[in-house]
Formats: structure tokens, C-alpha cells, sequence
């Protein structure tokens, strides 16, 4: 049997490892790779990419708790969107426990993002989570004449511009131009507060995952805040260093052990 605190901090790692942002906790963060762990030049950036991704993108993982096989997860591009007449490509992340782990502990989570396909920003971000006994469900939208983004509990909360949400920064991330050993910065908006978000770039590595062998750029978002956003673990992912920057490995320390998130299935989409 696990215990409630892993299954509690599995349910959340599993929410914020998919949405792209730090997953809360702390633990031996030397196990995860840093800049040092890497020689790099700092003119060497990867090129900016306009698509890296296709409508019909659906990438599955298998979700790790130590050694306990947890569930799965799937980030997804199902289609290209109407909203208030502009394009949005639509994006879902979601992730499930096992059989094994529902007896225990069922997770059920989902969150989507409605993205413009030419300014790249969140226009509307949905989310519903199921984790044991705990139910929330949430909607925010980008409201562009008052700059604010309104809950659906009909509360409103200014924004200096378009902005992320907790599932677009990582989609945005995978389209920027990556200076190794550098980082990018953007704005960020999530539980009622906007931050701005620091992707590091920490260098490159192979890795080999249920999918395939593939050559990586490795990095790792921050957020750049305290309060709600206080940075308390780390989060590690490594994207393809091609033009489709698919995510293929994800780690994350919490606070008593870790989690690890594997490609194994690839549909690329047309």
C-alpha cells in the first residue's frame, strides 16, 4: 500500500509535469542534470521553429513513481480551433493512474488550452482533475479589450498582454529559438496570479526512451516568483534537437522520491 503523501504528490506531479511548469516538492536535486553537467558553447542556439507540431499530434507516456509503474499521460494536438473568430490550435494533456494505482489512489486529469495558431497566446485554458476523493474544475479566459483573464466563477485578474497558461508555455517553448546554455523568458498565468517563466537550456544529450533513440536539447522551466509560484522542486525535460522538439523525457524530484514520465508512443499527425 503507498501511503497518502506519494499518492497525493504523484496526482499533482502528474497534472504539473504534462502542464510544462515546476511540480511542488524538494529532494536531492543533484540527481537531476544541471548547466555544469554539460560543455556547450553559448553561441550555439537552436533555430526558432514555426510548426514544430501537426493537428493529429498525440504523444503517450508512461508515468513512473520510483520504481512503481503509476499510469499514463498524453499531450495532444487534436485540430485547429474557432475562437471569437481567429484560430486556436487546440491542446489537451492528460493523464491517468492504473489499475494497479486506482485502487489505491484514482487519477483522473485533464487540462486543454485553446492557442492562437498566429500570436501564439492562450485564449481560453480549461482544466478538470479527479485525484481520489478530490474533484476541481476551472476555466479561464483571455479577455483582449481589459487585458484581464476571468474565472469561471465570474472573477476577473489583469494581465500585462497576451500571456502562457500552465499547458501553452511548454508548446511555446518547443517553437522558440534555444540558446544552449542560455535561457528564454516569457509571461505566465495560472491560479489567479501572472509571473514571468525562465526556460533554461542546459545542453544537449541522447537519450533512449520505449520510442525510439533520440538526440536532445535538455531544459527546465522556472518560475521566477514566490508566493504560489515559489519554485520548491525541479522539472527536467528533454526535447528532440530536430525541428519537432517532441518532448521525450520528463523528471521531476519531489518531496519524498521521484517521478519520471517516457515516451512511448509517437503519432505525428499531418
Amino acid at each position: 500500500m503507498v501511503s497518502r503523501a506519494p499518492r497525493l504528490l504523484l496526482a499533482s506531479a502528474l497534472l504539473a509535469i504534462l502542464a510544462g511548469w515546476p511540480a511542488p516538492g524538494r529532494g536531492e536535486e543533484h540527481e537531476l542534470p544541471d548547466s555544469a553537467d554539460f560543455s556547450h558553447s553559448r553561441l550555439d542556439t537552436l533555430p526558432a521553429v514555426a510548426t514544430p507540431f501537426h493537428a493529429g499530434e498525440s504523444l503517450r507516456f508512461s508515468v513512473q513513481y520510483g520504481f512503481i509503474h503509476a499510469g499514463s499521460a498524453w499531450l495532444e494536438v487534436p485540430e485547429v480551433a474557432e475562437w471569437n473568430g481567429h484560430r486556436a490550435w487546440r491542446l489537451v494533456a492528460r493523464a491517468e493512474s492504473n489499475s494497479f494505482f486506482d485502487k489505491m489512489y484514482k487519477v483522473r486529469n485533464r487540462i486543454e488550452s485553446l492557442w492562437d495558431q498566429d500570436s501564439l497566446f492562450s485564449w481560453r485554458y480549461f482544466e478538470d482533475r479527479h485525484e481520489g476523493k478530490y474533484t476541481a474544475n476551472d476555466t479561464m479566459v483571455f479577455e483582449p479589450d481589459s487585458l484581464r483573464m476571468r474565472y469561471k466563477n465570474g472573477q476577473s485578474y489583469p494581465v500585462p498582454g497576451p500571456v502562457q497558461d500552465a499547458l501553452s508555455a511548454f508548446y511555446l517553448t518547443r517553437t522558440r529559438a534555444l540558446p544552449i546554455g542560455g535561457q528564454i523568458g516569457f509571461d505566465y498565468h495560472a491560479s489567479r496570479k501572472t509571473a514571468p517563466m525562465e526556460v533554461r537550456i542546459l545542453g544537449r544529450e541522447t537519450v533512449k526512451t520505449p520510442a525510439g533513440k533520440f538526440k536532445c536539447v535538455v531544459v527546465e522551466p522556472l518560475i521566477k516568483a514566490g508566493g504560489i509560484f515559489k519554485n520548491k522542486g525541479r522539472l527536467v525535460i528533454w526535447l528532440t534537437d530536430d525541428d519537432r522538439r517532441m518532448p521525450v523525457l520528463m523528471k521531476s524530484k519531489v518531496m519524498i522520491g521521484s517521478v519520471k514520465v517516457v515516451l512511448q508512443e509517437v503519432k505525428t499527425g499531418t
